[in-house]
């Protein structure tokens, strides 16, 4: 039996301002919308975005960390975009031919712009 990843769930307090975080800033589209769920198309893996009940605790302190990668040929260009859509990113970072650049959600959850295949 083998598996493939379909979607990464992250799940939120702050439903509305998550979905359209990646929507509008990464342009994916909804695929299925329903109550405090928002699946998102992402090339091979969607992105859902769950809403945590009340006195759900999450984030880096409760969940422990996790980052979401996504592929740009030309890093450095796709931080420039993404910054000029809102995104928080931190610096490029460079090892040889390897380019990446982390950023924040609205939820302090990381992401990461990769030139690895």
């Amino acid at each position: 039996m083998s598996y493939a990843m379909r979607r990464v769930i992250i799940f939120t307090h702050n439903f509305a301002a998550m979905r359209d975080f990646y929507r509008d800033t990464f342009g994916l589209e909804v695929v299925e919308e329903d109550d405090g769920w928002a699946d998102l198309a992402a090339g091979g893996c969607n992105i859902a975005i769950h809403a945590a009940g009340k006195g759900v605790k999450i984030g880096p302190d409760f969940e422990g960390p996790h980052k979401i990668v996504f592929h740009a040929d030309d890093v450095a260009k796709a931080r420039e975009d993404l910054v000029s859509r809102g995104a928080r990113m931190g610096p490029v970072k460079v090892f040889g031919n390897l380019h990446l650049c982390d950023g924040d959600d609205p939820d302090k959850n990381r992401f990461q712009l990769s030139n690895r295949p």
